[in-house]
This record gives C-alpha cells, sequence and structure tokens, in this order.
C-alpha cells in the first residue's frame, strides 16, 4: 500500500514538471501578425499600402508593405507585409529579453506567386546576427530559430534580399516566447520521488 502511495505521489510531481515546462509562453513579439497598422487604419481586402512604420515596428530604408489579400492571403488574420517595397527595405522591433537566456523565435514566410527566384528572399538578424534567408517556399513555410537575449532589449530585425523591385518574400505571424525551463526546484522534487520510488523497489525486491 505504501508503494503505491509513493508511486502516486511520483506521478504527481511528474505532472507539475510536465505543466510547469508545458505553461502558456508570454509573447514579447508587439503585433508579430500585423493586424494592426497604427492602432485606427485599416486596409479592405484586394488594398495594399507602404507605411513608414506600423505598430510595434520601424521601418528601414523605403518602409513597410501592408497587403490584405493581395498577391496572397495571410496566414494568420488578414493582414501580411512584404519588405520589397518600392526597392528592398527592412524593419525591425527592439524586445526586452533577459541576458543570457534562451528564446524561440518563429515567423511564416511564402514566396510571392509568379515572381522569380531571384527577387526573393528574406533575411533574419537577431542582434545584429544573421539567421539566414529564407525564400523556397510557394506556400506559407514556419520557421523556428533559437536564439539568446542580451540585457536590456535585443533587436530582432527582417530586410528583403534578392533583385531589389518591388517583388518580394511574404512574412506573417512572428513571434518570440522564452524557452520553457522547469523551476530547478521542481526537477528536484521530481527526483526526490523517483529516488524514493526506486529504495522501496529495491527492498521489496530483497523481500
Amino acid at each position: 500500500m505504501r508503494f503505491a502511495n509513493i508511486i502516486k505521489s511520483a506521478a504527481v510531481v511528474a505532472a507539475l514538471v510536465a505543466g510547469q515546462a508545458h505553461a502558456a509562453p508570454i509573447e514579447l513579439v508587439n503585433n508579430g501578425s500585423f493586424e494592426s497598422i497604427d492602432g485606427h487604419t485599416s486596409l479592405a481586402s484586394g488594398k495594399w499600402n507602404i507605411y513608414n512604420n506600423i505598430t510595434g515596428w520601424t521601418g528601414i530604408g523605403n518602409g513597410i508593405e501592408v497587403r490584405n489579400n493581395v498577391a496572397g492571403t495571410a496566414f494568420d488574420g488578414k493582414y501580411f507585409v512584404e519588405l520589397d517595397t518600392r526597392a528592398n527595405s527592412a524593419m525591425q522591433q527592439s524586445i526586452l529579453t533577459t541576458a543570457g537566456k534562451n528564446y524561440t523565435l518563429s515567423f511564416a514566410f511564402e514566396n510571392r506567386p509568379g515572381v522569380a527566384l531571384s527577387s526573393e528572399g528574406i533575411e533574419v538578424f537577431w542582434n545584429g546576427l544573421s539567421q539566414g534567408v529564407y525564400n523556397n517556399s510557394t506556400n506559407w513555410k514556419t520557421v523556428t530559430l533559437n536564439v539568446q537575449g542580451i540585457a536590456g532589449s535585443s533587436v530582432l530585425k527582417f530586410a528583403a534580399v534578392g533583385k531589389s523591385d518591388s517583388y518580394g518574400t511574404s512574412l506573417d505571424k512572428v513571434s518570440l516566447v522564452a524557452a520553457p525551463v522547469p523551476e530547478p526546484e521542481t526537477y528536484a522534487m521530481l527526483l526526490a520521488g523517483l529516488a524514493m520510488v526506486g529504495v522501496v523497489a529495491r527492498r521489496r525486491k530483497a523481500a
């Protein structure tokens, strides 16, 4: 009976660890699906426009093109962006991070239909370091990357690459969350519970 109770206790601790590891993450990117242009401006279906900046994002160079059901449809919500506006452009966002902490960065991209691959491509930067160029998907594709924070604010940047001709890769659903790590105390509780199970099992076997 005592052995059964210990098993139950260990199972409860394991469940607590699982719950800690899979708790709903806090989204750190502001306006990652681009559903807000400036808090009050909207675009009807079939419309697009270029903005110097949009909510949460600072345009660099030639602004940010926001589209609604133009040359594709959004991966999430109704708006998505392209950064080869009148010419290759970029955008960035500063995000509060902790030095040395691991984060999961994800985003969706899609080539613009009917455009040569030489015109496509979007490069991702984290604190000034390139995380790769993405230009090889004819349908929305989600990319997941592991990045590490710095003290204060980290800078996430997307930039159009390829031929600068106003036709480029689409971007949507940008996300950054802290990588899930259970508390050390929770691990300690689990290990203690498993150790107790092992001791009792050995005693029962010896008897």
